[in-house]
Protein backbone atom coordinates (compact mmCIF):
# COMPACT_ATOMS: atom_id res chain seq x y z
CA UNK A 1 0.00 0.00 0.00
CA UNK A 2 1.09 3.68 -0.88
CA UNK A 3 0.18 7.10 0.09
CA UNK A 4 1.07 10.19 -0.71
CA UNK A 5 0.21 13.82 1.75
CA UNK A 6 0.22 17.16 -0.98
CA UNK A 7 2.61 19.24 0.87
CA UNK A 8 2.74 22.64 -1.29
CA UNK A 9 -0.02 24.17 -3.00
CA UNK A 10 -3.71 24.38 -2.02
CA UNK A 11 -4.91 21.03 -4.56
CA UNK A 12 -3.24 18.81 -6.87
CA UNK A 13 -5.40 16.79 -9.57
CA UNK A 14 -3.04 13.40 -10.86
CA UNK A 15 -3.95 10.45 -12.17
CA UNK A 16 -7.74 10.34 -11.31
CA UNK A 17 -6.74 11.69 -7.68
CA UNK A 18 -7.42 14.96 -6.23
CA UNK A 19 -5.32 16.10 -3.45
CA UNK A 20 -5.49 18.61 -0.72
CA UNK A 21 -3.24 20.45 1.47
CA UNK A 22 -2.28 17.78 4.36
CA UNK A 23 -4.47 15.50 3.67
CA UNK A 24 -3.25 12.29 3.26
CA UNK A 25 -4.80 9.77 0.40
CA UNK A 26 -3.83 6.03 -0.05
CA UNK A 27 -2.75 5.84 -3.81
CA UNK A 28 -1.30 2.83 -6.37
CA UNK A 29 1.88 1.72 -6.83
CA UNK A 30 2.32 3.94 -10.43
CA UNK A 31 0.68 6.89 -9.01
CA UNK A 32 3.17 6.45 -6.08
CA UNK A 33 6.17 6.21 -8.56
CA UNK A 34 5.11 9.07 -10.32
CA UNK A 35 4.84 11.59 -7.46
CA UNK A 36 7.89 10.07 -5.34
CA UNK A 37 10.30 12.93 -5.23
CA UNK A 38 8.03 15.65 -6.63
CA UNK A 39 8.84 18.14 -4.00
CA UNK A 40 5.08 18.85 -3.24
CA UNK A 41 4.54 15.55 -1.92
CA UNK A 42 4.94 13.21 0.86
CA UNK A 43 5.45 9.73 -0.40
CA UNK A 44 5.69 6.48 1.88
CA UNK A 45 5.31 3.23 1.08
CA UNK A 46 3.18 1.02 4.02
CA UNK A 47 4.21 -2.26 5.12
CA UNK A 48 1.11 -3.62 6.50
CA UNK A 49 2.10 -7.13 8.78
CA UNK A 50 0.42 -10.23 6.90
CA UNK A 51 0.62 -12.31 10.20
CA UNK A 52 -1.13 -9.57 12.42
CA UNK A 53 -4.71 -8.15 11.02
CA UNK A 54 -4.52 -4.92 13.34
CA UNK A 55 -3.82 -2.01 10.56
CA UNK A 56 -4.12 0.90 12.84
CA UNK A 57 -1.47 0.26 15.14
CA UNK A 58 0.71 -1.57 13.25
CA UNK A 59 0.65 -0.14 10.26
CA UNK A 60 2.13 3.33 12.26
CA UNK A 61 4.91 1.65 13.38
CA UNK A 62 5.52 -0.48 9.60
CA UNK A 63 5.40 3.56 8.00
CA UNK A 64 8.31 3.99 5.91
CA UNK A 65 9.53 7.03 4.32
CA UNK A 66 10.55 6.61 0.55
CA UNK A 67 12.79 9.06 0.89
CA UNK A 68 14.14 11.82 3.01
CA UNK A 69 11.62 15.34 2.94
CA UNK A 70 12.27 19.08 4.72
CA UNK A 71 10.22 19.52 7.61
CA UNK A 72 6.48 20.42 7.00
CA UNK A 73 7.38 23.75 9.04
CA UNK A 74 8.67 25.11 5.90
CA UNK A 75 5.78 25.68 3.71
CA UNK A 76 5.55 27.92 1.14
CA UNK A 77 4.00 31.00 2.63
CA UNK A 78 0.22 31.17 1.23
CA UNK A 79 0.95 34.76 -0.38
CA UNK A 80 3.44 33.34 -2.92
CA UNK A 81 1.44 32.07 -5.88
CA UNK A 82 2.73 30.40 -9.16
CA UNK A 83 1.94 32.96 -11.61
CA UNK A 84 0.98 30.43 -15.15
CA UNK A 85 2.02 32.00 -18.68
CA UNK A 86 -0.27 31.22 -21.43
CA UNK A 87 2.54 29.23 -23.17
CA UNK A 88 2.96 26.74 -19.66
CA UNK A 89 -1.00 26.58 -19.48
CA UNK A 90 -1.53 25.64 -23.12
CA UNK A 91 1.58 22.65 -22.37
CA UNK A 92 -0.42 21.70 -19.45
CA UNK A 93 -3.36 18.67 -19.58
CA UNK A 94 -6.90 18.99 -19.04
CA UNK A 95 -6.29 17.66 -15.05
CA UNK A 96 -3.44 20.20 -14.56
CA UNK A 97 -5.63 22.74 -15.57
CA UNK A 98 -8.28 22.20 -13.70
CA UNK A 99 -6.16 22.09 -10.61
CA UNK A 100 -5.38 25.64 -10.85
CA UNK A 101 -9.08 26.59 -11.88
CA UNK A 102 -9.99 24.93 -8.15
CA UNK A 103 -6.94 26.85 -6.59
CA UNK A 104 -8.10 30.13 -7.90
CA UNK A 105 -11.71 29.35 -6.81
CA UNK A 106 -13.22 28.35 -10.22
CA UNK A 107 -15.24 25.42 -10.58
CA UNK A 108 -13.89 23.25 -13.94
CA UNK A 109 -17.02 22.01 -15.05
CA UNK A 110 -18.48 25.02 -15.82
CA UNK A 111 -15.86 25.76 -18.54
CA UNK A 112 -16.10 23.88 -21.92
CA UNK A 113 -12.55 23.59 -23.17
CA UNK A 114 -9.02 24.23 -22.75
CA UNK A 115 -8.96 27.64 -24.03
CA UNK A 116 -12.02 28.58 -21.43
CA UNK A 117 -10.16 27.59 -18.64
CA UNK A 118 -6.53 29.51 -19.82
CA UNK A 119 -8.56 32.43 -20.26
CA UNK A 120 -9.92 31.64 -16.66
CA UNK A 121 -6.45 31.18 -15.10
CA UNK A 122 -5.05 34.28 -16.83
CA UNK A 123 -7.69 36.34 -16.24
CA UNK A 124 -8.14 35.39 -12.19
CA UNK A 125 -3.90 35.43 -11.86
CA UNK A 126 -4.85 39.11 -12.90
CA UNK A 127 -6.79 39.78 -10.72
CA UNK A 128 -5.15 38.25 -7.35
CA UNK A 129 -2.04 40.29 -8.31
CA UNK A 130 -3.98 43.41 -8.38
CA UNK A 131 -5.75 42.74 -5.19
CA UNK A 132 -2.41 41.01 -3.60
CA UNK A 133 -4.91 38.01 -2.87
Amino acid sequence: MYTAELIKGKTYSVMGHVFHLNQEKEIEKKVFQYLDGNEFFTCKEVKASVDDPKTDDQSKEDVEPAKEEEPKEEEEPASEVKIYTETELKGMNKTEQEAIVIDLGGDPTQLKDKSERIAFILEHQQQQEKTGV
